[in-house]
């Protein structure tokens, strides 16, 4: 299997420049979620006092009934916007399913979110690796081509794949996931207990690799 070597290079000014906007923009989502979780508290507080303070057996007032219905309404809302800011945030590194190329194989790469264009539904990611020409390709990606990788210092608490099952995992020395069996989970790697996976992947010899367990993914469903 042919496994070109996709290494990083240098960051330059304008690389240091987009990680800052990067930065801002998931500073930006936080700060929307908070506010629209402190909402949510607020509607639920009101639709407590007005139920504490009924007695529903003798009825309550079209007026108060109205205000009732407003506020189930403004919560059924709220969550729905809560709900709907369950995306990937900018800045998160995530594997993305390059689109289909005229004489190149769809392959999964090592990405960096850019945004989630809702009007399109579609990820904009941006390739870690340059190309020939220097350049970081960009892609606009259906979600189920992009799936988040797990943040290195929370995957300990994640739960393990166990041995026998196919993932997809990022290939030693290269940007691009390829699908593999698990050998050993990380809990049973003696070598390299509770941080890499050791696995097998397709067409590669039978020969058996050590991947960091952040970089071992469950392998995606056909659609």
């Amino acid at each position: 299997m042919d496994r070109k070597s996709r290494t990083s290079r240098s960051a330059s000014l304008e690389d240091t420049n987009e990680e800052l906007s990067l930065w801002k923009q998931i500073c930006s989502s936080l700060t929307k979620l908070e506010n629209i979780q402190k909402e949510t508290e607020s509607v639920l507080n009101s639709i407590n006092k007005i139920h504490l303070a009924v007695n529903f057996d003798e009825g309550i007032s079209l007026n108060l009934s109205q205000r009732l219905k407003d506020y189930y309404q403004s919560g059924i809302e709220l969550s729905s916007s809560e709900a709907s800011s369950d995306i990937i945030l900018p800045g998160t590194s995530v594997a993305a399913k390059q689109p289909k190329q005229k004489d190149k194989n769809e392959e999964w790469i090592l990405a960096v979110v850019i945004n989630f264009q809702a009007d399109k539904n579609k990820y904009h990611v941006e390739d870690v690796d340059q190309d020939e020409f220097g350049q970081k390709q960009r892609y606009l990606l259906p979600p189920r081509n992009v799936i988040p990788v797990p943040d290195g210092r929370d995957i300990r608490h994640a739960p393990e794949i166990g041995a026998g099952n196919d993932v997809l995992a990022l290939y030693p020395g290269t940007t691009c996931f390829y699908k593999a069996t698990v050998i050993l989970p990380p809990s049973k790697h003696a070598k390299n207990k509770d941080i890499t996976y050791q696995v097998q992947f397709e067409d590669d010899n039978n020969e058996l690799k050590d991947v960091q367990r952040e970089h071992v993914l469950e392998m995606p469903k056909s659609k």
